[in-house]
C-alpha cells in the first residue's frame, strides 16, 4: 500500500491574501478575502446598477429634457455615483475613507472613481493569480503521471 503525504500548508503557502495599498498618502493594510471580494463586488453592482440607470433614461434626456433638466439630471447623476464611490470605499478602507480620499484628490469623482478601479483591478489579480497557481500545479500533476514519470506495467 502506497501512502501519500499531502502538505496543504505547504501547497498553499504561496497564496498572499494581504497587501499593503497606498491611496490618499495613507497606508491600507487589506485582506483580499471572501469579504474583501463581496465589497468589492457590492462597489461593482452598485456602479453598474447608476450605470444602467442613465442608459434608460437616455432617450428621455436626449429627446425630452430641456437644457436645465438635463443639468439637474447629470448633477443628481454626478451625486450618486459619488455617494456610491465614498460608501464603498468606507467599506473596503474605513470609515470616512472614501470622504477623505475625495477631499484629497481635489473633489475629483473621476479621480475616486480610479481609485475604485485600481482596487477591483488588484482583487481580480488576486483571484486570478490564485486560479493560475491551482491549474500549474494540477497541470505539473499531469504531466508527471503523463510524461514517462509513471511507467507502463506490463
Amino acid at each position: 500500500m502506497t501512502v501519500i503525504n499531502l502538505n496543504l500548508d505547504k501547497k498553499f503557502d504561496n497564496v498572499k491574501l494581504n497587501r499593503e495599498v497606498v491611496a490618499g498618502g495613507k497606508t491600507y493594510h487589506l485582506v483580499f478575502n471572501d469579504e474583501m471580494y463581496q465589497k468589492i463586488a457590492d462597489l461593482q453592482i452598485a456602479e453598474a446598477s447608476l450605470l444602467d440607470q442613465l442608459d434608460k433614461r437616455k432617450e428621455e434626456f436626449v429627446n425630452k429634457m430641456n437644457v436645465t433638466q438635463r443639468q439637474e439630471f447629470m448633477r443628481d447623476s454626478l451625486d450618486k455615483a459619488l455617494k456610491n464611490l465614498e460608501e464603498s470605499l468606507d467599506k473596503i478602507l474605513g470609515k470616512d475613507e472614501g470622504q477623505r480620499l475625495y477631499k484629497y484628490y481635489g473633489e475629483s469623482t473621476y479621480l475616486l472613481g480610479r481609485v475604485a478601479e485600481e482596487l477591483i483591478k488588484l482583487n481580480d489579480q488576486i483571484n486570478g493569480d490564485q486560479e493560475l497557481n491551482y491549474e500549474r500545479k494540477k497541470q505539473a500533476v499531469r504531466d508527471h503521471y503523463t510524461k514517462g514519470h509513471g511507467k507502463k506495467r506490463g
